[in-house]
């Protein structure tokens, strides 16, 4: 076994801010990663679109590394350090965690500075925080997760820049300055895995070097006062089986967004349309227009179809309700789950 400690990144950043497509990049330009995708809620979608090739993919579903799951990140760290020892696994020289959207960064340090073993076996090396350019302003005014997620960041990095004004990009960077003025700041559009090898020891240096964006003084970061309020976020998943009328999913969807409102924080599925040999990709974030896309094929041969709805509230059985409305109106049979 190595006695250099295994450097751990954490991605995190808000529902719908574009983890997974920074982190498919990513695996399509390094070979040398181990990755561990957290997801809120039981049925799991991100590591289905997940790019795999080598790399080792590793799912903690059913809550956040912050919270429900830390126990189970535990033993997820300590089987990819024996099976990489025991010559199971590639040799992957760093571990990528993608939070879930709901998730409070300073969780996963709390794992790894609780736990001897992971202690001396890993060391967080940054934090990077994927902000939407859109929609990153009102996450921030309404969830105090994404508020968590950019105060915890080493570097901020601001997606779906091609999506919003000129003036809006530049509002939203004022207001992360504002945040955290220790971050860098850049597009993550020009930011390459090589952002993975920088070393943040829990002391962001602002250097300049990924995009004119970068500002602030290095400064030792503190974890934000805890808030003691807990998520109120609410997650839902459905799976069925069984092909639907593309006209009769765009009903569907258009009820249920009607039904959701202002609580509709996240939707994302995979769902087998007629006609088509591959699944519908479904996301939309909050008030955002419904992107669909065609995939060439099933994830892993898993032709199930799929929904995850995520809610803002105070009311955990809202989201259940939404699906229980979506298999009724799209008559799918009572053993869907």
């Amino acid at each position: 076994m190595t006695a250099e400690p295994i450097p751990l990144v954490v991605l995190t950043g808000f529902l719908g801010s574009g983890k997974t497509t920074l982190l498919n990049r990513w695996l399509g330009e390094r070979a040398d990663l181990a990755v561990i995708i957290n997801e809120l809620g039981d049925i799991g979608i991100d590591q289905d679109l997940a790019r795999r090739g080598g790399a080792p993919i590793s799912l903690l579903p059913g809550g956040c590394v912050c919270c429900a799951v830390q126990g189970t990140l535990r033993s997820t760290l300590r089987n990819l350090y024996m099976a990489r020892a025991a010559g199971d696994l590639p040799p992957f020289s760093l571990v990528l965690l993608e939070t879930t959207g709901a998730a409070d960064p300073f969780g996963v340090s709390a794992v790894l500075e609780q736990d001897l073993w992971l202690r001396k076996r890993y060391r967080l090396r940054s934090i990077l925080t994927t902000v939407d350019a859109r929609a990153g302003a009102a996450a921030l005014r309404r969830h105090p997760e994404a508020l968590e997620q950019v105060t915890a960041a080493d570097v901020l990095l601001l997606t779906k820049t091609d999506q919003a004004g000129g003036s809006e990009c530049q509002a939203l960077a004022e207001q992360l300055r504002r945040l955290n003025p220790r971050a860098e700041l850049a597009q993550a559009q020009a930011a390459g895995a090589a952002l993975l090898n920088r070393e943040m020891p829990r002391q962001c240096r602002i250097t300049g070097s990924l995009a004119p964006l970068a500002s602030g003084a290095g400064l030792l970061r503190e974890p934000p006062p805890a808030t003691g309020a807990g998520h109120r976020l609410h997650p839902a998943g459905l799976r069925w089986r069984g092909a639907i009328a593309y006209d009769r999913l765009e009903q569907a969807l258009a009820a249920l967004r009607r039904e959701a409102g202002d609580e509709l924080v996240r939707l994302k599925g995979l769902v087998a349309i007629e006609k088509l040999d591959g699944p519908l990709l479904i996301q939309a974030v909050a008030g955002e227009p419904v992107e669909l896309e065609p995939l060439p094929a099933w994830p892993d041969g898993d032709d199930d179809s799929r929904l995850v709805v995520i809610a803002a509230g105070d009311d955990p059985a809202r989201p259940e309700r939404w699906l229980e409305s979506w298999r009724r109106r799209l008559a799918l049979t009572e053993d869907s789950r």
